[in-house]
């Protein structure tokens, strides 16, 4: 732990150090972290950093995505992040059990009660990290089921004094239906010239002189952009 994973990730060393502090439960902001920043910045890359750190370090990692073709779809993320552990939920009250069977579509659910439903994947995380701590990741944040995004919400913030870690991502400006108040938030902002001049070089050694100031002025940071060339 501790070293850049890859070139996409130069001059990413302040917030490679703050997930590492959080992985290690060092963080003087709790459990729970909220990234956010624009398209292309990093959030996904440092994500993939958290995760590989994580594995490492020998936790559990639960990872899941919003997608917009989902979105509409009642508790698709809760089902994502734990439907291959549904096996466990058995272990849990009886009320707490028949929701996540609903959630994970393995019986019938009339309704669903988000607070019973909150409560049960509090309980199913206690479960699994007994055995060892566990990393949940929420990318595309946005994009969550508003049934989802209630239930994580509730969840993020109940996590202190537990072996669990909660990360998700956003992007600057997009509405977001996760309630993150209360939670600590790290914009991730665009790169400095040299590392975005290092990762311009890396990636594209050849690129002519004038080319490459120009690409590095309207990159203007941006890991993506800089990596991509599309100007060339």
């Amino acid at each position: 732990m501790g070293s850049e994973p890859e070139a996409g990730l130069l001059g990413r060393t302040d917030e490679l150090a703050l997930t590492e502090a959080l992985l290690a439960g060092h963080s003087p902001t709790g459990p729970s972290l909220f990234l956010y920043g624009e398209a292309g910045v990093g959030k996904t890359s440092l994500l993939d950093a958290a995760a590989v750190q994580a594995e490492a370090a020998g936790m559990r990692v639960l990872r899941a995505s919003g997608a917009q073709s989902e979105a509409e779809v009642s508790y698709s993320v809760v089902n994502q992040l734990f439907y291959a552990l549904r096996e466990r939920a058995d272990r849990l009250a009886d009320d707490q059990r028949d929701a996540l069977h609903g959630v994970f579509g393995l019986a019938q659910a009339a309704s669903l009660d988000p607070l019973v439903v909150s409560m049960a994947v509090l309980a199913l995380l206690g479960e699994i990290a007994a055995e060892r701590p566990v990393l949940l990741i929420v990318d595309d944040v946005p994009w969550l089921d508003r049934a989802s995004a209630t239930v994580l919400g509730f969840v993020a913030r109940r996590l202190a004094d537990t072996p669990v870690v909660f990360l998700a991502a956003a992007r600057t400006g997009t509405p977001r239906c996760f309630d993150s108040s209360g939670l600590p938030e790290r914009e991730i902002g665009p790169l400095a010239e040299q590392p975005a001049a290092t990762l311009l070089d890396t990636r594209h050694p050849d690129v002519a002189p004038p080319v490459r100031r120009r690409v590095l002025d309207e990159a203007a940071g941006n890991p993506s952009r800089c990596a991509s060339c599309r100007w060339r």
